[in-house]
């Protein structure tokens, strides 16, 4: 049920400019993930002792599941670092419980949890509310942050995918709605409308096919800042190339990269 989030988180897929914050924290661990080190980021920033910081290493581990670095590794293997993208955040939480980005980056590591385990385990746990919960804290402090409301879109149609449209209260045109923000909002990164049409593709590319070309058009045009931005208009090209060529094939591999 991680995939009830981006596969959400998908995750979704957060960029650093967010929590990359001030000289220092560029010129180190967020240079590294800039550059696509990310497990030497990771390790950088959790010696920190700032929320922002602290932030970035969850980002790190994250930006590895979501590019597909970790895909060959077990699932425990990825259970555990996306355990581990959780306690960075909730050590970024200890230092600034109002800081939004931490709180998106809790509820990714808690959706990447959640595909990792099994659909019963990751419901008794609580954990669809759980990320739920820190999606809505992220979007009212900070409304303006453009991967809030994609992880909300994410996160409503991840779970009617998997569970079907009502289970703990997802909403097909709640989660479209809330990705169509997210897409038009100014400071949307190519990740964003890449995991926007990862859901549509995987949903029915018949009936969304034409927007996921537009938003796999809008991934690709976008400028690429770091290295999780190149990794994710790679992705929408392959997707775009498959799409055009073979519906049915696209939704098979959307949903591979929504549950790998």
């Amino acid at each position: 049920m991680r995939s009830f989030l981006l596969s959400t988180f998908a995750a979704l897929m957060l960029g650093a400019a967010s929590v990359a914050d001030g000289d220092s924290l560029r010129s180190g661990p967020s240079a590294l993930y800039d550059a696509g080190d990310w497990a030497a980021a990771e390790q950088l920033a959790a010696t920190a002792s700032d929320a922002s910081s602290r932030t970035l290493a969850a980002q790190a581990v994250l930006a590895r599941l979501m590019s597909g670095e970790l895909a060959d590794e077990s699932r425990g293997d990825k259970r555990e670092a996306a355990r581990r993208a959780q306690s960075h955040a909730r050590t970024a939480l200890d230092f600034d419980p109002d800081y939004a980005p931490a709180h998106l980056r809790l509820a990714a590591g808690i959706g990447y949890e959640a595909r990792y385990r099994s659909s019963i385990s990751a419901a008794m746990a609580r954990l669809p509310q759980r990320g739920l919960a820190h999606i809505e804290t992220a979007l009212d402090l900070d409304p303006s942050d453009p991967w809030a409301h994609a992880l909300l879109g994410a996160w409503h149609l991840e779970v009617a995918r998997k569970g079907g449209e009502g289970i703990f209260g997802s909403d097909i045109q709640t989660g479209l709605a809330a990705y169509r923000r997210a897409v038009a909002m100014e400071e949307a990164e190519p990740a964003i409308p890449y995991h926007f049409a990862l859901a549509l593709v995987a949903a029915d590319p018949a009936a969304h096919g034409d927007e996921a070309l537009a938003m796999l058009d809008q991934a690709l045009a976008e400028p690429a800042p770091d290295a999780f931005a190149e990794a994710a208009q790679a992705l929408a090209a392959s997707l775009k190339a498959e799409l055009e060529a073979d519906p049915a094939a696209a939704q098979t591999l959307a949903v591979t990269r929504l549950e790998q």
